[in-house]
């Protein structure tokens, strides 16, 4: 049975349905890995087969794929979309219901980028919006810290940023409504989407203010 509260991120691209996979599946992974964490198999139950959620940018490793990520110490479940990095869970944490997760660059040094499972997965799924949504900027925008100060007045910050993979924070005053902001030296990088077209309007009236 799936106890994990996802309705965030179902409210964020609109999810009405499970579309995850197969107990069978998810036993495939038991197998290999042993014990798994509650938070984890409530995800790959109830949404690891929606594309657009998993697939659009970074990617969930399918079941059949984790094989190819086998690691000693780490399970791994995640891969950015050109393998730059990858995101695991540590083999001592598997019996854990919501353990932390781990970043690594080349799978031999691992750094704490979550303190649990499910913000991970939130941050994720923050990430994949400006991909995934229908309304959305055609491209990242360069601004400076006046400008992401102006952001930081006018919507609310999400609660959850990626620590050490570029530095990434998330702001918007909507459930359905994403603006993602990553550091890039001296300046950041803008993006920012709605599964909304009214609340994408929104956004857009707000930050023209700044002419982002």
């Amino acid at each position: 049975m799936q106890v994990t509260d996802f309705t965030m991120i179902k409210k964020l691209f609109h999810i009405t349905k499970r579309n995850g996979f197969s107990h069978d599946e998810i036993q495939t992974i038991k197998n290999n890995f042993g014990e798994l964490p509650q938070v984890f198999i409530d995800y790959y139950w109830e949404l690891g087969k929606d594309e657009r959620l998993n697939h659009t940018q970074d990617s969930l490793i399918k079941p059949e794929q984790l094989q190819y990520f086998k690691h000693s110490e780490y399970l791994i479940f995640y891969r950015e979309n050109q393998r730059v990095c990858v995101w695991g869970i540590h083999k001592n944490d598997l019996s854990r219901s919501n353990p932390p997760v781990y970043m690594s660059y080349d799978e031999k040094v691992w750094k704490k980028e979550f303190e649990t499972l499910t913000d991970f997965f939130h941050a994720m799924a923050y990430l994949q919006t400006v991909f995934a949504l229908e309304y959305g900027c055609e491209s990242f925008y360069s601004i400076e810290q006046t400008d992401l100060d102006f952001i930081r007045e006018n919507f609310k910050n999400k609660g959850i940023s990626f620590r050490h993979w570029i530095g990434i924070e998330f702001y918007g005053n909507h459930d359905d409504s994403i603006i993602t902001v990553m550091k890039n030296d001296d300046s950041f990088d803008l993006i920012y989407a709605s599964s909304d077209k009214e609340h994408f309007d929104e956004m857009d009236r707000v930050l023209s203010k700044r002419d982002i």
